[in-house]
Protein backbone atom coordinates (compact mmCIF):
# COMPACT_ATOMS: atom_id res chain seq x y z
CA UNK A 1 0.00 0.00 0.00
CA UNK A 2 1.40 2.82 -0.93
CA UNK A 3 1.75 5.98 1.83
CA UNK A 4 1.12 9.82 0.54
CA UNK A 5 4.19 12.22 0.86
CA UNK A 6 5.68 13.25 4.08
CA UNK A 7 5.29 16.65 2.46
CA UNK A 8 1.17 16.25 2.06
CA UNK A 9 0.83 16.12 6.11
CA UNK A 10 2.98 19.99 6.72
CA UNK A 11 0.89 21.22 3.76
CA UNK A 12 -2.60 19.89 4.98
CA UNK A 13 -1.90 21.43 8.37
CA UNK A 14 -1.20 24.35 7.36
CA UNK A 15 -4.25 24.33 4.66
CA UNK A 16 -6.65 23.76 7.77
CA UNK A 17 -4.42 26.03 10.29
CA UNK A 18 -5.03 29.08 7.02
CA UNK A 19 -8.90 28.18 7.01
CA UNK A 20 -9.55 28.49 10.29
CA UNK A 21 -7.96 31.60 10.66
CA UNK A 22 -10.17 32.56 7.77
CA UNK A 23 -13.01 31.66 9.45
CA UNK A 24 -12.03 33.45 12.99
CA UNK A 25 -11.26 36.97 10.63
CA UNK A 26 -14.59 36.37 8.39
CA UNK A 27 -16.21 36.29 12.27
CA UNK A 28 -14.43 39.07 13.65
CA UNK A 29 -14.78 41.42 10.49
CA UNK A 30 -18.42 40.49 10.78
CA UNK A 31 -18.69 41.79 14.17
CA UNK A 32 -17.02 44.88 13.76
CA UNK A 33 -18.82 45.66 10.62
CA UNK A 34 -22.44 44.71 12.15
CA UNK A 35 -21.98 47.18 14.90
CA UNK A 36 -21.31 50.42 12.83
CA UNK A 37 -24.17 48.92 10.22
CA UNK A 38 -26.74 48.35 13.41
CA UNK A 39 -25.76 51.62 15.26
CA UNK A 40 -26.96 53.07 11.90
CA UNK A 41 -30.01 51.77 11.23
CA UNK A 42 -30.54 51.82 15.16
CA UNK A 43 -30.25 56.00 14.56
CA UNK A 44 -32.46 55.47 11.42
CA UNK A 45 -34.84 54.31 13.35
CA UNK A 46 -34.65 56.93 16.01
CA UNK A 47 -34.66 59.63 13.25
CA UNK A 48 -37.96 57.78 11.73
CA UNK A 49 -39.19 57.42 14.86
CA UNK A 50 -39.01 61.72 15.82
CA UNK A 51 -40.17 62.61 12.56
CA UNK A 52 -43.18 60.45 12.16
CA UNK A 53 -44.54 61.50 15.74
CA UNK A 54 -43.50 65.08 15.46
CA UNK A 55 -45.70 65.17 12.00
CA UNK A 56 -48.91 63.48 10.62
CA UNK A 57 -48.96 60.55 8.18
CA UNK A 58 -49.80 62.57 5.21
CA UNK A 59 -46.66 65.11 5.99
CA UNK A 60 -44.41 62.29 7.01
CA UNK A 61 -45.38 60.52 3.76
CA UNK A 62 -45.09 63.17 1.58
CA UNK A 63 -41.27 64.20 3.46
CA UNK A 64 -40.28 60.14 2.47
CA UNK A 65 -41.05 59.97 -0.52
CA UNK A 66 -38.72 62.70 -1.55
CA UNK A 67 -36.10 61.39 0.45
CA UNK A 68 -36.62 58.11 -1.47
CA UNK A 69 -36.55 59.60 -4.50
CA UNK A 70 -33.32 61.26 -3.82
CA UNK A 71 -31.40 57.80 -2.50
CA UNK A 72 -32.67 55.89 -5.64
CA UNK A 73 -31.39 58.61 -7.45
CA UNK A 74 -27.96 58.08 -5.92
CA UNK A 75 -28.25 54.76 -5.50
CA UNK A 76 -25.92 53.92 -8.81
CA UNK A 77 -23.10 55.64 -7.26
CA UNK A 78 -23.16 52.16 -5.54
CA UNK A 79 -22.01 50.40 -8.77
CA UNK A 80 -19.09 52.79 -8.24
CA UNK A 81 -18.24 52.11 -5.36
CA UNK A 82 -18.30 48.31 -5.81
CA UNK A 83 -15.91 48.85 -8.34
CA UNK A 84 -13.37 50.76 -5.72
CA UNK A 85 -13.60 48.32 -3.58
CA UNK A 86 -13.39 45.01 -6.21
CA UNK A 87 -10.66 46.91 -7.80
CA UNK A 88 -8.73 47.19 -4.22
CA UNK A 89 -9.57 43.87 -2.63
CA UNK A 90 -7.88 42.09 -5.97
CA UNK A 91 -5.32 44.67 -6.35
CA UNK A 92 -4.28 43.71 -3.05
CA UNK A 93 -4.54 40.09 -3.00
CA UNK A 94 -2.68 39.54 -6.03
CA UNK A 95 1.36 40.26 -5.23
CA UNK A 96 3.06 42.83 -4.96
CA UNK A 97 -0.25 43.82 -3.34
CA UNK A 98 -0.22 47.94 -3.56
CA UNK A 99 -3.22 50.17 -4.21
CA UNK A 100 -1.94 52.44 -6.81
CA UNK A 101 -4.08 51.85 -9.65
CA UNK A 102 -7.30 51.79 -6.89
CA UNK A 103 -6.38 55.55 -5.97
CA UNK A 104 -5.92 56.45 -9.39
CA UNK A 105 -9.73 55.12 -9.86
CA UNK A 106 -10.77 56.43 -6.84
CA UNK A 107 -9.95 60.03 -7.73
CA UNK A 108 -11.30 59.81 -11.03
CA UNK A 109 -14.54 58.68 -9.73
CA UNK A 110 -15.03 60.65 -6.90
CA UNK A 111 -14.28 63.68 -8.97
CA UNK A 112 -16.68 62.98 -11.98
CA UNK A 113 -19.42 61.83 -9.32
CA UNK A 114 -19.33 65.02 -7.82
CA UNK A 115 -19.26 66.72 -11.17
CA UNK A 116 -22.32 64.30 -12.31
CA UNK A 117 -24.15 65.37 -8.83
CA UNK A 118 -23.56 69.07 -9.34
CA UNK A 119 -25.36 69.01 -12.70
CA UNK A 120 -28.02 66.56 -11.45
CA UNK A 121 -29.18 68.61 -8.72
CA UNK A 122 -29.30 71.57 -10.90
CA UNK A 123 -31.93 69.85 -13.40
CA UNK A 124 -33.79 68.71 -10.57
CA UNK A 125 -34.28 72.14 -8.88
CA UNK A 126 -35.24 73.46 -12.41
CA UNK A 127 -37.55 70.58 -12.83
CA UNK A 128 -38.94 70.89 -8.87
CA UNK A 129 -42.40 72.04 -10.02
CA UNK A 130 -43.64 68.47 -12.80
CA UNK A 131 -41.58 66.49 -10.18
CA UNK A 132 -43.79 68.09 -7.37
CA UNK A 133 -47.04 67.62 -9.08
CA UNK A 134 -46.22 63.73 -9.87
CA UNK A 135 -45.46 63.11 -5.98
CA UNK A 136 -47.73 65.46 -4.58
CA UNK A 137 -45.03 67.02 -2.54
CA UNK A 138 -44.26 70.97 -2.39
CA UNK A 139 -41.72 71.98 -5.16
CA UNK A 140 -39.93 73.16 -2.07
CA UNK A 141 -39.20 69.63 -0.86
CA UNK A 142 -37.57 68.79 -4.17
CA UNK A 143 -35.56 71.18 -4.26
CA UNK A 144 -33.94 70.73 -0.46
CA UNK A 145 -33.64 67.00 -1.29
CA UNK A 146 -31.66 67.62 -4.21
CA UNK A 147 -28.68 69.76 -2.76
CA UNK A 148 -27.60 66.88 -1.31
CA UNK A 149 -27.25 64.61 -4.51
CA UNK A 150 -23.81 65.48 -5.68
CA UNK A 151 -22.68 65.01 -2.20
CA UNK A 152 -23.80 61.35 -1.27
CA UNK A 153 -22.94 60.12 -4.68
CA UNK A 154 -19.41 61.13 -3.96
CA UNK A 155 -19.17 60.00 -0.77
CA UNK A 156 -19.91 56.30 -1.47
CA UNK A 157 -16.76 55.48 -3.84
CA UNK A 158 -14.74 57.15 -0.78
CA UNK A 159 -16.45 54.53 2.12
CA UNK A 160 -15.95 52.12 -1.05
CA UNK A 161 -11.81 52.11 -0.61
CA UNK A 162 -12.15 51.32 3.23
CA UNK A 163 -14.28 48.65 2.39
CA UNK A 164 -11.50 47.25 -0.40
CA UNK A 165 -8.74 47.81 2.27
CA UNK A 166 -11.13 45.83 5.04
CA UNK A 167 -10.62 48.91 7.12
CA UNK A 168 -13.85 47.52 9.04
CA UNK A 169 -13.20 49.84 11.96
CA UNK A 170 -13.41 53.72 10.08
CA UNK A 171 -16.02 52.22 7.90
CA UNK A 172 -18.28 50.93 10.50
CA UNK A 173 -17.42 54.64 12.65
CA UNK A 174 -18.24 56.20 9.15
CA UNK A 175 -21.37 54.32 8.30
CA UNK A 176 -22.76 55.02 11.90
CA UNK A 177 -21.89 58.52 11.72
CA UNK A 178 -23.87 58.92 8.86
CA UNK A 179 -27.04 58.16 10.48
CA UNK A 180 -26.06 60.06 13.61
CA UNK A 181 -25.62 63.64 11.78
CA UNK A 182 -28.68 63.22 9.61
CA UNK A 183 -29.95 63.02 13.51
CA UNK A 184 -28.34 65.92 14.48
CA UNK A 185 -28.76 67.85 11.42
CA UNK A 186 -32.40 67.45 11.35
CA UNK A 187 -33.36 68.21 14.61
CA UNK A 188 -31.27 71.48 14.25
CA UNK A 189 -33.35 72.40 10.96
CA UNK A 190 -36.77 70.81 12.00
CA UNK A 191 -37.65 73.60 14.45
CA UNK A 192 -37.29 76.55 12.52
CA UNK A 193 -38.27 75.20 8.94
CA UNK A 194 -40.99 72.28 10.01
CA UNK A 195 -41.44 69.25 7.23
CA UNK A 196 -38.86 70.59 5.11
CA UNK A 197 -36.20 70.85 7.61
CA UNK A 198 -35.91 67.44 7.67
CA UNK A 199 -35.29 67.21 4.31
CA UNK A 200 -32.67 70.63 4.64
CA UNK A 201 -30.83 68.56 7.52
CA UNK A 202 -30.09 65.34 5.40
CA UNK A 203 -28.64 67.42 2.58
CA UNK A 204 -26.82 69.33 5.12
CA UNK A 205 -25.30 66.17 6.79
CA UNK A 206 -24.64 64.78 3.68
CA UNK A 207 -22.70 67.47 2.53
CA UNK A 208 -20.41 67.31 6.31
CA UNK A 209 -20.11 63.90 5.66
CA UNK A 210 -18.32 64.16 2.30
CA UNK A 211 -15.74 66.80 3.53
CA UNK A 212 -14.85 63.58 6.48
CA UNK A 213 -15.17 60.76 4.23
CA UNK A 214 -12.71 62.57 2.24
CA UNK A 215 -10.83 63.72 4.47
CA UNK A 216 -9.72 59.86 5.66
CA UNK A 217 -8.89 58.79 2.53
CA UNK A 218 -6.99 62.19 1.42
CA UNK A 219 -3.39 60.68 1.54
CA UNK A 220 -4.42 57.85 -0.92
CA UNK A 221 -6.50 60.08 -3.44
CA UNK A 222 -3.96 62.52 -3.49
CA UNK A 223 -1.45 60.11 -5.11
CA UNK A 224 -3.35 58.66 -7.26
CA UNK A 225 -2.31 60.66 -10.48
CA UNK A 226 -1.78 57.92 -12.65
CA UNK A 227 -3.44 57.60 -16.05
CA UNK A 228 -6.53 55.30 -15.25
CA UNK A 229 -6.89 52.37 -17.40
CA UNK A 230 -10.59 51.66 -17.46
CA UNK A 231 -10.18 48.80 -19.67
CA UNK A 232 -9.81 45.81 -16.92
CA UNK A 233 -12.94 47.02 -15.15
CA UNK A 234 -15.38 48.29 -17.72
CA UNK A 235 -17.21 44.85 -17.89
CA UNK A 236 -17.97 44.96 -14.14
CA UNK A 237 -19.05 48.00 -13.73
CA UNK A 238 -21.30 47.53 -16.53
CA UNK A 239 -22.58 44.82 -14.42
CA UNK A 240 -22.35 46.81 -11.19
CA UNK A 241 -24.39 49.78 -12.26
CA UNK A 242 -27.33 46.94 -13.51
CA UNK A 243 -26.99 45.30 -10.50
CA UNK A 244 -27.60 48.87 -8.57
CA UNK A 245 -30.44 49.97 -10.33
CA UNK A 246 -31.88 46.92 -10.47
CA UNK A 247 -31.77 46.75 -6.13
CA UNK A 248 -32.49 50.59 -6.28
CA UNK A 249 -35.89 50.24 -8.09
CA UNK A 250 -37.15 46.83 -6.26
CA UNK A 251 -36.22 49.28 -2.70
CA UNK A 252 -37.89 52.74 -4.03
CA UNK A 253 -40.52 51.78 -6.71
CA UNK A 254 -43.12 50.62 -4.17
CA UNK A 255 -42.79 54.19 -2.20
CA UNK A 256 -43.07 56.20 -5.65
CA UNK A 257 -45.96 53.94 -7.00
CA UNK A 258 -48.04 54.10 -3.78
CA UNK A 259 -47.55 57.81 -3.32
CA UNK A 260 -49.10 57.69 -6.68
CA UNK A 261 -52.19 55.76 -6.26
CA UNK A 262 -53.08 55.28 -2.71
CA UNK A 263 -54.41 58.73 -0.23
CA UNK A 264 -51.76 60.97 1.39
CA UNK A 265 -52.78 58.96 5.02
CA UNK A 266 -52.24 55.28 3.50
CA UNK A 267 -49.01 56.47 1.80
CA UNK A 268 -47.83 57.73 4.91
CA UNK A 269 -48.24 54.65 6.38
CA UNK A 270 -46.85 52.87 3.85
CA UNK A 271 -43.85 54.68 4.61
CA UNK A 272 -43.41 54.14 7.99
CA UNK A 273 -43.53 50.16 6.98
CA UNK A 274 -41.22 50.66 4.76
CA UNK A 275 -38.52 52.84 6.53
CA UNK A 276 -39.35 50.16 9.61
CA UNK A 277 -39.05 47.14 7.83
CA UNK A 278 -36.10 48.61 6.74
CA UNK A 279 -34.42 47.65 9.37
CA UNK A 280 -33.91 44.37 8.79
CA UNK A 281 -32.23 45.26 5.63
CA UNK A 282 -29.65 47.68 7.11
CA UNK A 283 -28.59 44.67 9.64
CA UNK A 284 -27.81 42.37 6.75
CA UNK A 285 -26.25 45.58 5.52
CA UNK A 286 -22.87 44.59 7.55
CA UNK A 287 -23.08 41.24 5.96
CA UNK A 288 -23.06 41.97 2.57
CA UNK A 289 -20.08 44.84 3.23
CA UNK A 290 -17.87 42.03 4.77
CA UNK A 291 -18.74 39.26 1.79
CA UNK A 292 -17.96 41.47 -1.59
CA UNK A 293 -14.21 42.25 -0.74
CA UNK A 294 -13.71 38.36 0.37
CA UNK A 295 -15.11 36.72 -2.27
CA UNK A 296 -13.19 39.34 -4.99
CA UNK A 297 -9.96 38.04 -3.55
CA UNK A 298 -11.24 34.56 -3.55
CA UNK A 299 -12.02 34.77 -6.98
CA UNK A 300 -9.14 36.48 -8.02
CA UNK A 301 -6.84 33.71 -6.66
CA UNK A 302 -9.02 30.85 -7.74
CA UNK A 303 -10.61 30.07 -4.68
CA UNK A 304 -14.30 28.61 -4.15
CA UNK A 305 -16.72 30.98 -2.98
CA UNK A 306 -19.25 28.78 -1.77
CA UNK A 307 -18.53 28.28 2.20
CA UNK A 308 -18.54 32.24 2.94
CA UNK A 309 -21.78 32.99 0.46
CA UNK A 310 -23.29 29.77 1.99
CA UNK A 311 -22.69 31.24 5.16
CA UNK A 312 -24.03 34.84 4.66
CA UNK A 313 -27.01 33.69 2.91
CA UNK A 314 -28.41 31.23 5.79
CA UNK A 315 -28.19 34.46 7.68
CA UNK A 316 -29.96 36.40 4.97
CA UNK A 317 -32.99 33.60 5.35
CA UNK A 318 -32.86 33.35 9.41
CA UNK A 319 -33.46 36.89 9.38
CA UNK A 320 -36.23 36.57 6.54
CA UNK A 321 -38.18 33.91 8.68
CA UNK A 322 -37.77 35.96 12.00
CA UNK A 323 -38.77 39.18 10.71
CA UNK A 324 -41.97 37.84 9.02
CA UNK A 325 -42.83 36.04 12.70
CA UNK A 326 -41.91 39.11 15.11
CA UNK A 327 -43.35 41.67 12.67
CA UNK A 328 -46.59 39.93 12.47
CA UNK A 329 -46.69 39.23 15.74
CA UNK A 330 -45.50 42.22 17.20
CA UNK A 331 -47.11 44.60 14.29
CA UNK A 332 -49.08 46.99 16.28
CA UNK A 333 -46.28 47.51 19.19
CA UNK A 334 -43.85 48.26 16.68
CA UNK A 335 -45.69 50.55 14.35
CA UNK A 336 -47.12 52.52 17.85
CA UNK A 337 -43.37 52.38 18.94
CA UNK A 338 -41.65 53.71 15.95
CA UNK A 339 -44.13 56.03 14.20
CA UNK A 340 -47.05 56.31 16.37
CA UNK A 341 -50.74 55.51 17.15
CA UNK A 342 -51.50 57.19 13.75
CA UNK A 343 -49.88 54.60 11.67
CA UNK A 344 -51.29 51.18 13.09
CA UNK A 345 -53.67 50.70 10.30
CA UNK A 346 -50.50 49.41 8.83
CA UNK A 347 -50.36 46.39 11.04
CA UNK A 348 -52.05 43.97 8.54
CA UNK A 349 -49.31 44.20 6.40
CA UNK A 350 -45.85 45.38 7.93
CA UNK A 351 -44.95 41.40 8.23
CA UNK A 352 -45.28 40.84 4.80
CA UNK A 353 -43.61 43.51 3.81
CA UNK A 354 -40.69 42.51 6.32
CA UNK A 355 -40.61 39.26 4.87
CA UNK A 356 -38.86 40.68 1.80
CA UNK A 357 -36.37 42.64 3.15
CA UNK A 358 -33.80 40.06 4.27
CA UNK A 359 -34.41 38.27 1.04
CA UNK A 360 -33.46 41.14 -0.99
CA UNK A 361 -30.36 41.52 1.22
CA UNK A 362 -29.97 38.17 0.00
CA UNK A 363 -30.33 39.44 -3.76
CA UNK A 364 -27.57 41.58 -2.81
CA UNK A 365 -25.41 39.32 -1.66
CA UNK A 366 -25.72 36.84 -4.82
CA UNK A 367 -25.85 39.68 -7.24
CA UNK A 368 -22.28 41.09 -5.77
CA UNK A 369 -20.76 37.47 -5.85
CA UNK A 370 -21.40 37.07 -9.28
CA UNK A 371 -20.66 40.39 -10.67
CA UNK A 372 -17.16 40.18 -8.91
CA UNK A 373 -16.68 37.95 -12.15
CA UNK A 374 -17.79 40.78 -14.31
CA UNK A 375 -20.29 38.15 -16.33
CA UNK A 376 -22.27 40.23 -19.19
CA UNK A 377 -24.82 37.28 -18.97
CA UNK A 378 -25.63 38.52 -15.90
CA UNK A 379 -27.61 41.10 -17.05
CA UNK A 380 -29.64 38.27 -18.61
CA UNK A 381 -31.46 37.53 -14.91
CA UNK A 382 -30.84 41.94 -13.75
CA UNK A 383 -32.11 43.48 -16.05
CA UNK A 384 -35.93 41.23 -16.26
CA UNK A 385 -35.64 41.36 -12.10
CA UNK A 386 -35.64 45.45 -12.33
CA UNK A 387 -38.67 45.76 -14.19
CA UNK A 388 -40.59 43.04 -12.67
CA UNK A 389 -41.82 44.69 -9.19
CA UNK A 390 -43.00 48.11 -11.01
CA UNK A 391 -44.60 45.89 -13.21
CA UNK A 392 -46.27 43.69 -10.50
CA UNK A 393 -47.47 47.00 -8.67
CA UNK A 394 -49.04 48.34 -11.42
CA UNK A 395 -50.95 45.50 -11.99
CA UNK A 396 -51.99 44.38 -9.03
CA UNK A 397 -52.87 47.28 -6.05
CA UNK A 398 -55.79 46.50 -5.03
CA UNK A 399 -54.81 47.21 -1.25
CA UNK A 400 -51.56 47.74 0.25
CA UNK A 401 -51.05 44.32 1.81
CA UNK A 402 -51.42 43.18 -2.12
CA UNK A 403 -48.43 45.60 -2.72
CA UNK A 404 -46.63 44.30 -0.12
CA UNK A 405 -47.24 40.34 -1.55
CA UNK A 406 -46.04 41.30 -4.82
CA UNK A 407 -42.90 43.26 -3.26
CA UNK A 408 -42.18 39.94 -1.97
CA UNK A 409 -42.80 37.93 -4.96
CA UNK A 410 -40.90 39.63 -7.33
CA UNK A 411 -38.27 39.59 -4.85
CA UNK A 412 -37.83 36.47 -4.30
CA UNK A 413 -38.27 35.20 -7.79
CA UNK A 414 -35.11 37.53 -8.41
CA UNK A 415 -33.71 35.71 -5.36
CA UNK A 416 -33.98 32.07 -6.87
CA UNK A 417 -32.82 33.40 -10.34
CA UNK A 418 -29.67 34.29 -9.07
CA UNK A 419 -29.15 31.35 -6.63
CA UNK A 420 -29.85 28.96 -9.85
CA UNK A 421 -27.04 30.83 -11.88
CA UNK A 422 -24.63 31.27 -8.63
CA UNK A 423 -24.91 27.35 -8.27
CA UNK A 424 -24.30 26.43 -11.82
CA UNK A 425 -21.35 28.69 -12.11
CA UNK A 426 -19.62 27.55 -9.03
CA UNK A 427 -20.36 23.69 -10.36
CA UNK A 428 -18.36 24.71 -13.98
CA UNK A 429 -15.67 26.74 -11.85
CA UNK A 430 -15.49 23.29 -9.57
CA UNK A 431 -14.17 21.24 -12.69
CA UNK A 432 -11.87 24.29 -13.76
CA UNK A 433 -10.06 23.98 -11.04
CA UNK A 434 -10.18 20.48 -10.89
CA UNK A 435 -8.66 19.94 -14.26
CA UNK A 436 -6.07 22.77 -13.36
CA UNK A 437 -4.84 20.77 -10.40
CA UNK A 438 -4.56 17.48 -12.28
CA UNK A 439 -0.62 16.16 -12.56
CA UNK A 440 1.18 16.23 -15.76
CA UNK A 441 2.64 13.69 -17.32
CA UNK A 442 6.18 15.14 -15.42
CA UNK A 443 4.65 14.92 -12.12
CA UNK A 444 4.24 18.53 -11.52
CA UNK A 445 0.79 20.01 -11.33
CA UNK A 446 -0.46 22.39 -13.93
Amino acid sequence: MLEPPLSEAPTSFVQARDARRERRAFVGDNLVAAAGTWLAGLFGLLLQAGVSHHFSPAAYGQVFAVFTFVITLTQPAAGFSRMIAWRTSRELAVPPGGDTESAAILRTTNRRLFLTGTVVAVGFIATAQPLAGFLHVPAMYVTLGAVGVPFMLATSPLLAFLQGHQRWMPWSVLSAGIALSRIVFVVLFVIPFGAAGVLLGISVAAAVLYAVSLGMVWRRVDRGHRRVGWRGVWRFLIVSLASTVAVSVILGSDVFLVEHYFDRHSAGQFGAVAVTSRALLFAMGSVNSVLFPKVAARQASARSTRSVVGASLGLAFGGGALGLIVFTAASHVILRAFSGAAYEGAAGYIGWYALGMPLLAGVIMLSNTQQSLADLKLLWVLVPGTVLKPLLIVLFHQSLLMVSLMSDVAIGALLLALAARYLLGERHRDVGRVSDTRPTADGLTR
